[in-house]
């Protein structure tokens, strides 16, 4: 049996529907005997039944694989418990940086890769002398220090760099910044704190790309700001990948968001492993673990040493419409 957890409710209740219709297309092209079973984790980033649906998963010796969970937050509270049991575990959607183990692999390019799709980004509009700034919080303040060593990697010197340790109004931008960085969640802080800032070209990462964010923002504001994020758009994949895209938007009677092919190679690269390995938890980690030069439906690929892939994260967002799409 494997297991897909993803959100049926809750504000990324729909994308977690397709994630899910997504792998069992999967694992209707894969063809074999294998029961896939899909579990609601709940409304909200950690999901009230991400824990239990780990533990089921970890005491049923007849599952040999485990899809999910949808948000960083909640497989943080998955990972270990199916690290302990041994289960693998593959992540069609997770980007923080830090989600490593054992049994884990993930096929969505992590924060680094964003990062460093980040700086490219910056660079090809010009920017030389960038400002950055963080929320405080945790996830705001290792996004900033992650852009800034991509940025010294690539020669370029910061204007400055500041974290707000939640105080509400910016520090004064430094006259020769040509734009500025936010590390930050897209809270109504942050679309205040955007409001706030010099009329410079504003960068993010995929923490901010919530559509409550891009409705509170004045035009001028959004306008300026650009995120990046680890999946590409339908547009951006390969061949595969754009007719991959086109039968999930069959399924599902329209346009699929991105995250549904990432769900469908996370599900893929499991069943291909399993068809090798056989049903036995360590043979199949260790084969996930060895994935080299992988073709799918995102790319070719390699799964490296922490288990994180080696795509790039091709997403690039601008506001639209009082929402986020792909630039």
């Amino acid at each position: 049996m494997v297991i897909t957890s993803v959100p049926l409710q809750g504000p990324t209740g729909a994308v977690g529907a397709q994630a899910a219709e997504a792998a069992r297309l999967a694992v209707e092209d894969a063809g074999g005997p294998v029961e896939h079973l899909v579990l609601d984790a709940g409304s909200g980033p950690f999901g009230e039944h991400v824990r239990d649906n780990a533990l089921r998963a970890a005491r049923d010796p007849d599952v040999v694989g485990y899809v999910g969970d949808f948000h960083s937050a909640a497989t943080e509270v998955s990972l270990p418990l199916l690290e302990a049991a041994g289960v693998p575990q593959v992540s069609f959607s997770n980007t923080l940086r830090k989600l490593a183990g054992t049994t884990f692999v993930n096929v969505m390019p992590d924060d680094e890769r964003a990062a460093t799709a980040l700086v490219a980004w910056m660079a090809e509009l010009g920017v030389r002398r960038p400002f950055l700034l963080d929320d405080g919080e945790e996830y705001g303040m290792d996004m900033r220090w992650v852009v800034h060593r991509e940025l010294a990697a690539a020669g370029v010197a910061v204007a400055g760099a500041e974290r707000l340790f939640g105080e509400a109004d910016p520090p004064p931008v430094p006259d020769d910044a040509d734009a500025v960085f936010l590390g930050a969640v897209g809270d109504r802080a942050a679309g205040e704190l955007l409001e706030r800032l010099p009329e410079l070209p504003l960068f993010g990462m995929d923490g901010l790309a919530f559509d409550g964010l891009a409705r509170r923002l004045s035009p001028g504001t959004a306008g300026r700001l650009r995120l990046v994020r680890g999946p590409a758009a339908a547009s951006d994949l390969p061949e595969a990948g754009r007719r991959m895209a086109a039968r999930l938007g069959e399924r599902a009677g329209g346009p699929v968001d991105p995250h549904a092919l990432y769900a469908y190679e996370a599900m893929a690269l499991l069943l291909d492993v399993l068809a090798d390995a056989g049903p036995d938890r360590a043979a199949i980690v260790a084969r996930l673990k060895a994935t080299r030069g992988r073709d799918s439906v995102l790319g070719r690929y390699d799964i490296d040493e922490r288990g994180a892939t080696t795509l790039p994260a091709d997403g690039r967002l601008r506001i639209a419409g009082g929402r986020f799409e792909a630039a």
